[in-house]
């Protein structure tokens, strides 16, 4: 098989789509086939779209949420979240242009994979794309995120956080405050808030810590947290429930789109605006011992249960056997 994939975003990416795309690039040489990465620019041995013209490929595979440039065959496109069209730009040209790859992908894709269930319902709920040119491709994860042994430290909550709104930093901020604003343990947030997040978190009163870590600095933060706090009111799948599983952290997470999918009962669900529940919640988590330790058992077993090459495998099937087979 002949495979060409959209590397556009591959070097740049570092959150959950370019970790995702990253995995089933290693899963796919595992399985035999390795596929020619489409560039921007000239790369010593790679394509640019131009180069799609006269080389002939079974498929061509756009990871990052729609189509950039023309296949000149049969195109796959994974839509990992329709947030563009529901929590979509304020600005008119930004908006524009984070919409049009996916309408691109809408009109003149073959075949489409979601990241999860919800996510399916969302592009025939939004695009009108039929139930049958969807194929649902579970995300794994790296083997690279695993328990590590620390040092012995204050106990913590860990969030990781990003600057988008759906992130619902405020309600986990003001809950953690009536939790352990007379003293607790840390709520230590990862990566970056947006401007209202961080007069937000500045102005708590609970024990707080920033940090910006790089993956080995995140997966001991995993490893060692009583807990992974996830109160996102929108995700196309969850990524860092799975890494805080792997890791053996407890993860408290909202029941709210693909989240409880991701979590796959292995992790506390709670309703994404419900302070009093997350209050409640955090407070549980830091005082029973062992439900902290029978959520980090059920999260190793979901892991487990995801196949790591799962994603691949859906990919590979959704190239039609008619065209593989003249190879």
């Amino acid at each position: 098989m002949r495979l060409a994939v959209d590397a556009f975003n591959l070097d740049a990416d570092r959150r959950g789509m370019g970790r995702i795309v990253r995995q089933v690039l290693e899963s796919l040489q595992r399985l035999g086939i390795t596929p020619q990465l489409v560039y921007k620019s000239p790369r010593e041995g790679t394509l640019t779209p131009r180069d799609l013209k006269r080389e002939r490929f079974d498929a061509v595979w756009y990871p990052w949420n729609g189509m950039r440039f023309a296949p000149h065959g049969y195109a796959i496109v994974t839509v990992n979240d329709p947030f563009a069209f529901t929590f979509p730009h304020r600005n008119f040209v930004a908006r524009a242009r984070e919409q049009a790859p996916i309408r691109r992908a809408a009109r003149k894709a073959d075949r489409f994979l979601a990241i999860s269930q919800w996510g399916a319902g969302e592009l025939q709920r939004l695009f009108r794309i039929p139930q049958e040119k969807i194929a649902i491709a579970t995300p794994a994860i790296e083997p690279f995120w695993h328990p590590v042994e620390l040092p012995s430290q204050s106990p913590y909550v860990l969030f990781v956080a990003g600057p988008d709104a759906r992130k619902n930093a405020p309600l986990l901020f003001s809950a953690y405050d009536a939790a352990f604003a007379g003293g607790g343990p840390e709520l230590i947030v990862a990566g970056a808030l947006s401007e209202r997040d961080e007069l937000a978190f500045e102005t708590m009163r609970a024990p707080r810590r920033r940090v910006r870590p790089s993956d080995e600095q995140l997966r001991g933060l995993y490893s060692g947290a009583l807990a992974v706090a996830v109160p996102s009111i929108a995700e196309g799948f969850g990524l860092p429930v799975l890494e805080a599983m792997a890791c053996g952290a407890p993860v408290l997470a909202s029941r709210a789109t693909a989240l409880p999918e991701a979590a796959g009962g292995a992790a506390l669900l709670l309703p994404p605006e419900d302070k009093q529940a997350w209050r409640d919640a955090l407070l549980r988590i830091a005082q029973d011992a062992p439900l902290r330790a029978d959520l980090r058992e059920r999260g190793f077993s979901r892991v487990r249960a995801i196949d790591p090459d799962g994603y691949a495998k859906t990919l590979i099937a959704s190239v039609p056997q008619s065209r593989a087979a003249v190879r």
